[in-house]
């Protein structure tokens, strides 16, 4: 078994970074070490941290392997789109003709990239991607 040895300045930084560190993935690592740092065992860490017992485990492997640095490192996975390579054509399209409806707009994306999409994932790459915003047809009174 690894003995984890937290010397006095790294115990400090750990504190820190536990509550002020802008990553929230990286504040519950810090609360992963900060617990090591007190001797707990990994089921009770986990417990506090609410975490499983396995990501304690990657948690303090990242950090035998690498240090505080590796722990600070957060890979958040975000989905892209595969209309996003499309983007500055659809853009052009629609700021030429705006589509009326989503289903008009999953039809017309379908016919100029092949790539057919349903209604909420065009109504969202129309309002996240192009900042497409849908518009009343009749003014107000």
């Amino acid at each position: 078994m690894r003995q984890f040895d937290f010397p006095p300045a790294v115990r400090r930084q750990i504190h820190r970074e536990r509550f002020a560190h802008p990553d929230v993935g990286v504040r519950q690592r810090m609360e992963i070490l900060w617990l090591k740092a007190c001797a707990e065992g990994h089921e009770r860490i986990a417990q506090l941290a609410g975490v499983s017992r396995p990501t304690v485990q990657r948690v303090l492997d990242l950090y035998w392997n690498g240090g505080l640095s590796a722990v600070r490192v957060y890979h958040w996975k975000t989905p892209t789109s595969v209309l996003a390579a499309f983007a500055p054509q659809l853009a052009a399209e629609f700021d030429r003709q705006p589509p009326h409806t989503t289903e008009e707009a999953c039809q017309r994306i379908a016919q100029l990239t092949g790539v057919q999409r349903g209604p909420t994932q065009v109504r969202h790459f129309l309002h996240d991607t192009l900042h497409l915003r849908w518009r009343n047809r009749l003014p107000r009174l």
